[in-house]
């Protein structure tokens, strides 16, 4: 095959399973009366201690003005509070309020179907070792793109919530 027509399919097959993973969060988010954007917010302050808006966007990949919109609608609901430390009052720090985790945790139990494919798809245990390498590409992909500390962040925070279960 050429090419143009390699990165054509490979386009339009990853835009495909984007698109589920996508549906899938939206309804997920809709649920719970949340907009997908509002409900990774609530996951990755969620997953920190101490976040501040510029992280937020880095680990969500959005601009800062983006994250600044939706925390502005997550305050309003309730759900988040900015905080400046006296140390430091330039920068904003996003904490969940109570009815924020509770929200969260409505948001932990949702259907994701390319995952359950995957499952499924794994039963044959041939499968697994190209699994193990397909993960690897898309972390190796991500660090390309992202950087390092946000594969730094994605590892790490897996690790956490495993450990948690």
């Amino acid at each position: 095959m050429s090419q143009l027509s390699d990165m054509h399919m490979m386009v339009n097959y990853m835009r495909g399973v984007y698109k589920v993973l996508e549906e899938d969060w939206q309804k997920s988010a809709k649920a719970i009366g949340l907009t997908q954007a509002e409900q990774h917010i609530l996951w990755i302050v969620s997953l920190e201690e101490d976040i501040t808006i510029s992280k937020i966007a880095y680990f969500g990949l959005w601009d800062v003005s983006t994250v600044m919109q939706v925390l502005k609608r997550l305050k309003d609901k309730g759900l988040v509070t900015l905080e400046k430390k006296n140390d430091d009052r330039r920068i904003s720090y996003v904490y969940l309020t109570e009815k924020g985790i509770e929200k969260h945790k409505e948001s932990t139990s949702f259907n994701c179907q390319i995952y359950g494919f995957l499952q499924k798809w794994l039963e044959d245990g041939d499968k697994r070792e190209f699994y193990r390498d397909l993960i690897q590409l898309h972390k190796d992909l991500n660090k390309h793109f992202h950087g390092e500390e946000f594969v730094d962040w994605v590892e790490d925070t897996g690790k956490r919530l495993h450990e948690a279960r």
